[in-house]
């Protein structure tokens, strides 16, 4: 077993301390066991987990919805992580919705503009 304490955990993953110790109170991770000195020792699965979280995080999911996601899993309900997943994918396609709206106005503004400067250079 890989241990890792919580710098190293922060170091493999990419993040600061202070993300850990933020997504050890949200639930989203937990170490595996607490060392006599008190340091909180992780394992292998914790860094995967992280990175799963970060990736969500990264494709747009909140962490709340994450949190809702790992706790299902981490109470191996699987209608809960259904229902979870199926939010997330219904947040993700409301987001896809609106860049594309995004760019049509976006292709408005430039045709618009495009016309006014043609305009102004006769």
């Amino acid at each position: 077993m890989n241990a890792y304490t919580i710098s190293k955990l922060a170091e493999d993953a990419g993040v600061s301390v202070h993300v850990i110790r933020d997504y050890e109170l949200r639930g989203l991770i937990c170490p595996c066991q607490c060392a006599s000195n008190g340091y909180r020792i992780y394992d292998e699965q914790v860094l995967q987990r992280l990175q799963f979280v970060l990736a969500g995080k990264a494709a747009g999911v909140s962490l709340n919805a994450l949190a809702e996601l790992c706790q299902a899993m981490d109470n191996s309900d699987p209608k809960a992580v259904e229902q979870s997943l199926i939010s997330i994918e219904e947040m993700l396609d409301q987001t896809q919705q609106a860049i594309r709206y995004f760019r049509r106005a976006l292709n408005r503004c430039n045709e618009s503009g495009n016309k006014k400067n043609a305009a102004g250079q006769r």
